[in-house]
């Protein structure tokens, strides 16, 4: 059984779970594979659970509203029973008829109204807050993903105990009741977790600890980019091995995870199965080998068993990867590489287009998500040109790096009309001295005809940059600020954040040639980005970034807050009206409005590589400076 935790975005199926069903199905083996994140809200807004909800509002309220009577609370219960006496007082009844209705909006015509679909969004966040109140003090959060149950994940005695916490951590109760009982009936030998993204750590580790307490025959077995990204630490800390799970794949998991499952059937030795990690009664041990993927051998993704019609979008939505890691590969302030063991691999363009027909074919899908890291310009012209050629009829959206080699305007007629919709592009900054620092090796002239080709194709262009790269300077930013303003009509939606110095990447490899020093707090033991300061005066400290940006979302944003604020949301409007230019998913400005940073955001999943997963990580305006 091959679980996907939450919290992900609930609009289309991530590529991880597909991709090792495939391998393993190919084998012989007996696969049920389940996304618990998709699942989760289709419970999270039913009747029933929030009905559910409302007692354990009131079974919390009892004993504080009698403590307050006995003059005995303390300040932290005094809050908590201010925040359930007002979830309390909402008419749950109404709430679910909303939240049911709200599915129904998303998942079928009325989601095209661009006035309902916001609706329906503010309802699920609306009903988030409710769930919210009866695990207080978490902040359960719709979209984008960023709840927090209080506890810090980079803190590996903080996420040992919050898998025990039965006040705060939600995910026990989604476990018990959509995760265990399926593990009953099924009784698997083995259970796969895949933990793509940070913010499903929490999750993802519940689950297994779960699992593992109610089934110890079962082994449990992690996987997926963050569990790459931190195996070093993980292995540090046995408990996690004895206490949570059996063993951890890394980089790549296809073959890897049916080795492992051949050296439990006895088919051969767990030393010599690659990228696993795996206690025995010696202790913990750890491949010295590593299997990266062929990836032109591999079969098909299988999503049989996925619930494809579930999620929230009118129109099935199918992930599709080209390529493996990244071809620019370069950028300094990108970690990307962590995820992957060896350099980028691709496929012919005429393999992408069998394999897209070939999904689109037995799944009844006209809509992909490319979720390669960066498309290659060479297979971006192939594979449009052939998408034209063979008539097939689909519409997708990726991420793409600004290029030299793109400033003909027919070729992006050309993607346009094989079905492109929405790009994103990973700018960074406007200033090219700053650009050069980075690695990334792209002028402002050739950002600027890149988005105007691509506007004038129809296409739309998602922007995202980062204020405070080590050594850009007050007015370096500013332009960057002003670039963005001046080609506004180009570039339909933007993002913008503050530089974090990512744990693997060369420039906290190599500080001092980038002037930071990086600051390790001991506590932090599960770090997947660090704390830095400048050396020499001058530049935009961390602080400073900060700050900048929020007064770039407080001054500057308007034009591009948007209310459709999914990225697959926006991707099906321009599927449906056939043009980038939609004013009706704006929001409309009041008098005495200010832009909301959050809910005025087209916020998207950033590309990450490894562990199996081949899929997205994270939200961009997390982690917008990430995209190559």
């Amino acid at each position: 059984m091959l679980l996907f935790p939450p919290e992900w975005v609930p609009t289309a199926p991530y590529l991880a779970l597909p991709s090792l069903t495939a391998v393993l199905r190919e084998a012989g083996h007996a696969v049920i594979q389940r996304d618990i994140n998709i699942e989760m809200y289709e419970h999270f807004f039913s009747m029933e659970f929030l009905i559910w909800v409302k007692g354990r509002l009131g079974m919390q309220l009892k004993p504080l509203q009698d403590k307050a009577k006995a003059g005995t609370l303390t300040e932290r219960e005094a809050d908590q029973k201010t925040v359930l006496e007002q979830a309390y007082a909402v008419d749950v009844f109404d709430l679910a008829e909303r939240a049911e209705d709200a599915k129904a909006i998303v998942r079928g015509e009325r989601f095209y109204d661009a006035d309902k679909l916001e609706r329906a969004l503010n309802t699920f966040r609306e009903a988030m807050q409710y769930i919210s109140a009866a695990y207080y003090p978490a902040s359960l959060v719709f979209y984008p993903m960023e709840s927090n149950l209080g506890y810090r994940p980079g803190v590996s005695k903080e996420v040992l105990a919050c898998l025990e916490d039965e006040q705060v951590n939600v995910y026990r109760e989604i476990c018990n009741r959509l995760v265990l009982p399926s593990v009953q009936k099924e009784q698997p030998d083995v259970v796969g977790i895949s933990i793509g993204t940070q913010m499903q750590l929490l999750a993802g580790l519940t689950f297994c600890k779960m699992i593992k307490e109610s089934f110890p025959q079962i082994k449990v077995v992690v996987g997926g980019n963050v569990i790459t990204r931190l195996h070093e630490d993980l292995s540090k800390h046995e408990e996690f091995f004895t206490q949570v799970f059996d063993a951890a794949i890394l980089y790549e998991g296809e073959h890897a995870l049916l080795w492992y499952i051949e050296a439990l059937n006895g088919q051969r030795t767990l030393d010599s199965v690659p990228n696993l990690i795996y206690r025995d009664a010696t202790g913990l041990h750890q491949s010295q080998e590593v299997y990266t993927e062929k990836t032109t051998a591999l079969p098909l993704p299988d999503f049989d068993g996925f619930p494809l019609d579930s999620y929230f979008v009118p129109e099935r939505i199918i992930p599709y990867l080209a390529t493996r890691g990244c071809y620019w590969g370069r950028c300094t302030f990108c970690d990307h590489g962590q995820g992957y063991f060896d350099q980028f691999r691709g496929q012919t363009a005429q393999f992408v287009v069998d394999q897209v027909k070939a999904l689109r074919d037995r799944y009844h899908c006209q809509h992909f998500l490319f979720s390669d890291e960066s498309y290659p310009p060479a297979l971006f012209k192939k594979v449009a040109k052939l998408l034209v050629d063979q008539e097939v009829g689909i519409k997708w959206t990726t991420l793409i790096r600004f290029e030299e080699t793109l400033q003909d305007q027919a070729l992006w007629d050309l993607a346009a009309e094989s079905g492109c919709c929405t790009l994103y592009y990973g700018m960074e900054s406007a200033n090219e001295r700053v650009l050069n620092l980075m690695d990334k090796h792209a002028t402002k002239s050739v950002i600027q005809r890149n988005l105007q080709m691509a506007a004038r194709a129809g296409i739309w262009n998602h922007v995202m940059a980062f204020y405070g790269f080590p050594g850009e300077t007050i007015d370096e930013a500013m332009e960057t600020r002003q670039f963005l303003l001046e080609n506004q009509p180009v570039i339909h939606s933007t993002e913008l954040f503050y530089f974090v110095a990512y744990r693997h990447t060369p420039m906290v490899r190599h500080p001092e040639q980038f002037g930071i020093s990086i600051h390790k707090q001991e506590e932090y033991d599960l770090p997947l980005d660090y704390y830095y300061t400048l050396n020499e005066p001058g530049g935009i400290s961390c602080l400073d970034a900060m700050q900048l940006c929020e007064e770039f979302y407080k001054h500057d944003f308007h034009p591009w807050a948007v209310r459709v604020n999914a990225r697959e949301h926006v991707f099906l409007y321009i599927s449906k009206f056939g043009t980038n230019r939609l004013p009706q998913i704006y929001a409309q400005r009041t008098q005495t409005d200010s832009v909301d940073a959050v809910s005025g955001l087209v916020t998207w999943p950033v590309a990450a590589s490894g562990g199996g997963d081949d899929g997205k990580e994270g939200m961009a305006r997390v982690v917008s400076h990430e995209v190559g």
